[in-house]
């Protein structure tokens, strides 16, 4: 019974020190994870272009210890929710000869992108401008909202209040209002050979390519109009 006892528990033991052993990198197993890598790196790049990304680190690896060796890249599934993430993990399809494997690998990356932030409170309704934003570096991290494009200031106003030192989200803006209630519009009217203006009082404050109705100063009608520009609209 000793005999068994001492017999087994060794067996158990060396179970235990091959499965936590490291598992030796192959060459093999490099090129999949540059290969990882370099997609991801990618990925990134391509979803914050406009925001002048900067990668600093990129780092792939398997979940789980496993032998890439003789196994060969076929497709890669990565959801762009991660794109908001500083780290996660994301599935692979490997496969060699016949066998193919799914197998999860965990990415981190240290990447700081251009943003607006607010530098002075901005009510709701207030117009973006060189005074009260500014563009600071911040680092893609947890759970981040896109910020808003670099190239809103004099055109998107704040949809809600934004504190001092905030970021500015997409979540956060809506194009400025340009035609006020009670402007007078010009508006315009083609359809092939003929051409009309007329000038109407916009009934609606609107931003540009927003639908209002409008009241024509020739007859007192009601007309839907689509503001081009300051003072400017389309019949619609």
């Amino acid at each position: 019974i000793l005999f068994f006892f001492f017999f087994f528990n060794f067996i158990f033991a060396e179970a235990i020190l091959d499965n936590n052993a490291t598992i030796p990198v192959s060459q093999n197993q490099k090129a999949i994870i540059f290969k990882l890598e370099s997609f991801i790196k990618n990925k990134f790049i391509e979803a914050y272009k406009p925001y002048n990304i900067v990668i600093h680190n990129i780092e792939v690896s398997p979940a789980m210890p496993i032998n890439l060796n003789k196994l060969k890249l076929d497709k890669i599934i990565f959801d762009d929710k991660l794109l908001r993430r500083e780290s996660g993990n994301f599935e692979v399809h490997l496969y060699h000869n016949q066998k193919r494997q799914n197998i999860f690998f965990s990415f981190n990356i240290n990447a700081s992108i251009d943003a607006l932030s607010a530098s002075s409170n901005i009510k709701t309704g207030e117009v973006i401008t060189n005074n009260n934003s500014n563009i600071t570096q911040i680092h893609i991290d947890k759970n981040m909202q896109f910020p808003a494009s670099l190239n809103i200031v004099d055109e998107y106003s704040a949809k809600s209040f934004i504190p001092s030192g905030a970021i500015i989200t997409k979540a956060k803006i809506t194009p400025k209002i340009i035609v006020q209630k009670g402007d007078i519009v010009e508006v315009f009217y083609s359809d092939d050979n003929i051409n009309i203006t007329f000038n109407a009082e916009a009934l609606k404050s609107g931003a540009i390519g927003e639908i209002i109705k409008a009241q024509s100063l020739q007859g007192d009608r009601i007309v839907n109009i689509k503001i081009l520009g300051v003072k400017k609209a389309e019949l619609q």
